[in-house]
């Protein structure tokens, strides 16, 4: 039941695909309508657990043919590397300073809820 509603997902989003000339591939939107049927819990987690985990446990052997296909391009690659390089090198970096501004934020959000928690909790201790 789980890998078929995974295929189903994926269905779905290639339909989506297909029909909105946004340019985001069927798998991306796929995951999207699973993200949401999983927050609004119209899918359970259950349901999917196993196909999931399955793909999962075997996604290096789902990764070969495009390893091929990129042995297959060497010479293209080796001829682009620098134009390839560039925004390989800027979006890494990007993703870096984002996730270590949204944790930091983060961080620092949920230790001030915590110590102020504390305050409060004090004040109503003193305050009996």
């Amino acid at each position: 039941r789980s890998l078929v509603i995974l295929y189903i997902m994926l269905l779905l989003g290639n339909l989506i695909s297909h029909y909105v000339p946004v340019g985001i591939p069927g798998s991306i939107w796929g995951l999207l309508i699973l993200f949401i049927g999983l927050t609004t819990r119209i899918i359970r987690l259950e349901w999917i657990y196993f196909g999931s985990s399955l793909l999962i446990r075997y996604m290096a052997v789902l990764f070969v043919p495009v390893s091929v296909g990129i042995i297959k391009y060497y010479d293209l690659l080796v001829a682009q590397w620098k134009i390839l390089l560039i925004p390989n090198i800027l979006s890494t970096f990007l993703t870096l300073f984002i996730i270590a501004f949204l944790g930091n934020y983060l961080f620092y959000k949920q230790s001030f809820a915590h110590k102020r928690k504390k305050v409060l909790e004090k004040r109503n201790l003193q305050a009996d």
